[in-house]
């Protein structure tokens, strides 16, 4: 797996409405995830077009987008508009619900995100977001959870 991670982006709090995100720091090609998503709700259309700026901002724009669809609220479309280009969207049911996968538009490297419920304590998902950015970090998703909600 290839593991890409803005270099300015350490922390897990979000400035003003902005997504709850982290990165790995600093790069690793070890581990499962690249990052953890807290997003406020289960509308993967209006929580991608928080996300995906950040993205840009570190010259990393996402053109594709892979769900489990039991993860989000409703359909989805195949493509949105975010920052005035095209990001298709793909649902696959036997992708694993806590990970969203985001690539480039020839698929590599791509960036696999642990996504946090947005209904998960804060507490809990502020240490998951934590765990998930830690370079060391080599644990799948559903462990990374674990390990934040026993650590309470």
């Amino acid at each position: 797996m290839t593991s890409v991670a803005p270099s300015k982006w350490t922390a897990a709090e979000p400035v003003g409405d902005g997504a709850r995100v982290s990165f790995r720091q600093p790069v690793t090609d070890s581990g499962f995830v690249d990052a953890a998503w807290w997003p406020r709700s289960r509308d993967l259309v209006a929580e991608l077009r928080s996300l995906l700026p950040l993205l840009d901002d570190a010259r990393r724009p996402v053109f594709r987008v892979s769900v489990n669809p039991s993860a989000w609220d409703g359909v989805a479309p195949r493509v949105i508009q975010v920052e005035g280009r095209s990001v298709k969207l793909s649902g696959f049911v036997e992708q694993d619900p806590l990970l969203v996968m985001l690539a480039d538009d020839w698929r590599d490297p791509r960036i696999n995100v642990l996504l946090i419920a947005p209904d998960t304590d804060p507490e809990v998902a502020r240490r998951a977001l934590l765990l998930a950015a830690d370079a060391d970090c080599i644990s799948r998703p559903a462990d990374i959870l674990r390990a934040a909600a026993a650590a309470e």
